[in-house]
């Protein structure tokens, strides 16, 4: 949550998570690369996965930012 402060706010009004399963398996997927890419970037490594996980960060943060909308707002519309 801290890499989304502009999503904060919407991250904390998230419906419990056996509703979602595929976008708290997509907030999952974008804590790992997170740490992952941090470890790469501490640790020294090639510089080809530091930026093969930083464009995977982006994505995942893109796709997390472009459904949480949807995911907050939806089961309201029921």
């Amino acid at each position: 949550m801290l890499k989304l402060p502009a999503q904060r706010h919407l991250l904390q009004k998230l419906p419990a998570s056996s509703s979602w399963p595929f976008f708290c398996n997509l907030l999952e997927d974008y804590d790992e690369a997170c740490i992952a890419s941090d470890n790469f970037r501490r640790d020294g490594a090639d510089r080809f996965y530091i930026e093969e996980y930083e464009t995977m960060v982006a994505e995942l943060e893109a796709d997390i930012v472009r459904d949480l909308e949807r995911v907050i707002t939806w089961p309201n519309h029921y």
